[in-house]
């Protein structure tokens, strides 16, 4: 050890070395992550699967889901809307018990068989629900198994259609249709009689 010291000593002894203590490596760190993820490191950015040979005009409907889980029940809201600006409002209500994550699927299911029944070809889902977004993305790992369902049949449903982006959206830009989720989950007696209310009694994931 001593003969290597001795040698590096000699090695390094010609040039002009000052040696300072290590800072904190803080810097680095955050170097590091902005390499790691070179668009901010937005986990919640929305994922595009396009079909080859897709059309690329406007054609695009836009889906806003929410879903909601209460000691009165659980529901969903679900507002589509077509490429001309014509809106389709739909309230679900759940006559099975769900959590609010799964309530969220749920409401994320309904309004993809929505969309595919209007004859939607290019379709922006918009969740309030931060969980399904990014894992119907791939961002979060899926452990849970019922999760897991959820996930395979949406992105089955995904293949049905030419175009498809899911993206996670604050509450705020989402008041409609969670305002439908929660009034779907506890009454029906205040909701507008121009929104439609269906009744669902197994879950999406059940086997047929």
């Amino acid at each position: 050890m001593s003969r290597r010291l001795a040698k590096w000593a000699i090695e390094l002894g010609e040039h002009d070395i000052n040696y300072r203590l290590r800072t904190s490596i803080k810097g680095q760190a955050l170097v590091d992550f902005l390499l790691e993820f070179p668009d901010g490191g937005d986990t919640t950015k929305e994922k595009v699967w396009v079909v080859e040979g897709a059309p690329t005009d406007n054609s695009s409907w836009t889906l806003y889901t929410d879903g909601a889980s209460s000691r009165e029940g659980s529901g969903a809201g679900l507002i589509l809307t077509s490429p001309e600006g014509e809106e389709v409002t739909y309230a679900l209500r759940f006559d099975f018990h769900t959590s609010n994550n799964e309530a969220e699927y749920e409401a994320l299911l309904a309004g993809l068989h929505l969309a595919k029944q209007m004859g939607a070809r290019d379709v922006a889902a918009l969740t309030y629900s931060r969980l399904a977004a990014n894992q119907v993305n791939g961002s979060f790992e899926v452990r849970d198994q019922r999760m897991g369902k959820y996930v395979k049949m949406v992105k089955k449903l995904v293949g049905l259609f030419e175009r498809f982006t899911i993206k996670q959206i604050p509450r705020s830009e989402n008041k409609r249709a969670d305002a439908l989720s929660k009034l779907a989950s506890t009454c029906f007696d205040h909701l507008s009689k121009k929104v439609l209310v269906e009744v669902h009694r197994e879950r999406s994931i059940n086997e047929q």
